[in-house]
C-alpha cells in the first residue's frame, strides 16, 4: 500500500509543480503581478499557442482548485513567489500535459472536495493517507469515502473507481 501513496504522492506533486511552472510562465512573460483570467489564457492560446482557450481556463480551474491561485474581483494573482520559479529555457505546457493534469481520479476528487467544503490539499491527502491505512483500503477508495462523509456528490467517480479496483474497464 506505501508505494501506492508514493506514487500518488509523486504524481500530485509533479502536475502541481507543472501547474506552477506554468503560471510563473505567464506571470513572468506579462510582468504583472494580477491579470485577468482572459489575460492568462490568451498568453497560454495565442500569444504561445500551446493550449486552446477552454484548455486555458482548465489551468486556471485547477490552479484555483489547488489554491496555486486566487481571485479577487475578475483578476487572478499567484499564491506564491512566482519570480523564484525557475521555468526552464525551452519550457511548453501543451495538450498533453494538460490531459496528465485532469486524468487521476484522487486529484479530480481532491479538488472537488477542496472547493466545495474550503479544506486545504496538505490536510485533505493526510486524512485520504490515514483513512485508507486505517481501513487497509485504497487511497482511491478513501478519498471517495472522504467526500461521500463530508457531503460531496461522488456519482460521476464511481465507475472510473470500479475499474481502477478491478481491473476492469
Amino acid at each position: 500500500m506505501e508505494n501506492l501513496h508514493e506514487r500518488l504522492d509523486g504524481e500530485a506533486n509533479i502536475m502541481m509543480e507543472e501547474a506552477r511552472k506554468v503560471i510563473a510562465f505567464v506571470f513572468q512573460k506579462k510582468g504583472k503581478e494580477r491579470m485577468t483570467e482572459k489575460e492568462f489564457y490568451m498568453v497560454l492560446s495565442f500569444e504561445m499557442g500551446w493550449l486552446t482557450p477552454g484548455e486555458g481556463m482548465k489551468i486556471i480551474e485547477y490552479a484555483l482548485q489547488h489554491h496555486l491561485l486566487e481571485k479577487e474581483g475578475d483578476e487572478i494573482y499567484p499564491t506564491f513567489d512566482y519570480k523564484s520559479v525557475e521555468v526552464p529555457l525551452g519550457f511548453k505546457f501543451d495538450s498533453k500535459k494538460m490531459q496528465e493534469l485532469e486524468r487521476g481520479l484522487i486529484p479530480r476528487v481532491m479538488g472537488k472536495i477542496m472547493k466545495e467544503k474550503k479544506v486545504g490539499e496538505r490536510n485533505l491527502r493526510n486524512e485520504v493517507r490515514r483513512l485508507s491505512e486505517e481501513m487497509n483500503i485504497y487511497p482511491e477508495i478513501a478519498v471517495l469515502l472522504l467526500a461521500k462523509k463530508n457531503g460531496v456528490e461522488i456519482e460521476e467517480f464511481i465507475e472510473e473507481a470500479w475499474e481502477l479496483i478491478t481491473g476492469k474497464g
